[in-house]
């Protein structure tokens, strides 16, 4: 039976569809097991496959109750890859080895992150997720909102395509294509497909880059090697104790902390081994290569 109409169209309190969702969950679990993780993606319509738990007899209650997510006829989340066609069953194949590719690995870049979001970030992870379930309008079944996003991203890099230039193109598309669900501007698509951005740490700087206001300076008013201002603001003007209060400041240093950087590459299985290969796997009898 189509899974169109097992997973949609059928009563769910009826044994055809308790034995295909057994199947289902049979899947689900040999994915997990393949992967090595300990919990699998509920699909339910309320978890949208954000949600994960460690025992399928929840997955299977939420299932039974609340019933599949829409437009979830290939179960990208639960080992299979979605194949160029024109059927949605047909669409989907079993992943066979641990280099497949999938929409754009839109897929795995979502599996890889999961796991390493942090609790201050799991709203914009959420809707990280929504959107790669909406349509891009309504009837879409190729391009999801973040999948067009992300192709016209890939697009503008590969053309070499300034800021300006694409927010002009969304524009343009935006008015060919009203109902479609795309950003209007560079920043918008940017902020779309990585809501959760990259952690910066800002250091307000002695303007002939003498010193950084940061650890035991972080208090002081003026460069205490050329004498210069902190802020950009008149000599006369009175300064308040507390720094932050004194207007911006003459010169700003962005840092970008290397830890969260590093987990952002680790966070991928296949990525981190190679990135280990040096350490773990390379010969060691003395002789130099190349």
């Amino acid at each position: 039976m189509d899974r169109s109409v097992w997973m949609y169209q059928i009563e769910r309190a009826t044994i055809e569809y308790l034995e295909h969702l057994s199947h289902f969950l049979k899947v689900a679990e040999d994915d997990r097991v393949k992967r090595g993780k300990s919990r699998v993606h509920c699909p339910c319509k309320n978890c949208l496959n954000w949600k994960c738990h460690t025992d399928l007899k929840t997955i299977k209650n939420h299932l039974i109750e609340k019933g599949f997510m829409q437009r979830y006829t290939c179960w990208e989340f639960h080992g299979e890859v979605k194949a160029k066609s024109n059927t949605s069953v047909s669409n989907c194949n079993v992943e066979q080895n641990n280099d497949s590719y999938n929409n754009d690995r839109l897929n795995e870049m979502l599996h890889n992150l999961e796991d390493n979001v942090a609790e201050k970030n799991q709203n914009q992870f959420q809707q990280l997720l929504v959107d790669s379930e909406t349509p891009l309008y309504e009837g879409c079944e190729d391009f999801t909102k973040l999948s067009a996003v992300y192709r016209l991203m890939n697009v503008k890099a590969v053309n070499g395509w300034s800021d300006t230039g694409f927010t002009t193109l969304l524009e343009a598309l935006l008015e060919m294509f009203p109902k479609a669900k795309l950003p209007v501007s560079t920043y918008q698509a940017k902020k779309l497909m990585c809501p959760m951005g990259m952690e910066i740490e800002k250091i307000d700087a002695c303007p002939k880059d003498c010193m950084l206001y940061r650890d035991n300076d972080k208090d002081l008013h003026a460069c205490r090697i050329c004498g210069k201002l902190r802020y950009k603001r008149k000599k006369d003007t009175p300064l308040n104790p507390d720094v932050s209060k004194n207007g911006p400041p003459a010169k700003l240093l962005w840092y970008f902390p290397i830890k969260p950087r590093l987990e952002r590459l680790f966070s991928n299985e296949k990525d981190a081994k190679l990135l280990r290969w040096h350490a773990e796997e390379r010969k060691r009898d003395g002789k130099m290569r190349h």
